[in-house]
């Protein structure tokens, strides 16, 4: 009797084990699915369908952070006319504001939303997965406190106005 009671426990030990090493795979497989890919700015802007829905590393020169919230800033590259909306979700930290004038390498997944990202109402987000954020409306309407001529830049830019990188890390070069 008491072999087998130490028989079934020593088959139940090794199922439970072997279960275990599965879901190891399983997330050892996904962690690297979710490997950002480094992008030229110069090619995020010239095809951002390309890169919509995906883990990404641009570099880019840091020309706003919010002073209201600081979960938002916009970088530029070559081209200072064209930004792109970087926003940390509500469990990020604020951006720091001596982030400003820097070079930095910013990881995040590219989203498209709806219209122009500033042109969205205010407290409304369109990007799932995006915690809500406070984006102005464009065009004279009620704007918040940190509204700001960069907002106003990117809505009436041709590239990347309706994109948001939404933020994972960042470094400063």
């Amino acid at each position: 009797m008491i072999k087998r009671i130490i028989s079934l426990i020593s088959i139940a030990a090794v199922i439970s084990s072997c279960n275990n090493s599965g879901k190891k795979v399983a997330a050892s497989q996904s962690d690297q699915s979710g490997k950002a890919e480094k992008v030229e700015f110069a090619s995020l802007v010239a095809n951002p369908d390309n890169y919509i829905g995906k883990n990404i590393i641009v570099e880019g020169k840091v020309v706003h952070v919010c002073t209201e919230s600081g979960k938002k800033l916009f970088i530029v590259g070559e081209n200072p006319d064209i930004r792109l909306y970087v926003a940390a979700g509500e469990n990020m930290p604020k951006f720091p504001m001596d982030l400003l004038g820097s070079e930095v390498s910013v990881e995040g997944v590219i989203t498209r939303v709806g219209g122009p990202a500033v042109a969205m109402v205010e407290g409304e987000s369109h990007s799932e997965g995006m915690d809500a954020q406070k984006i102005p409306e464009a065009g004279g309407n009620k704007m918040s406190a940190d509204s700001c001529e960069t907002e106003t830049a990117l809505a009436g830019q041709s590239s990347l106005a309706n994109i948001i990188m939404e933020y994972r890390s960042h470094t400063v070069k």
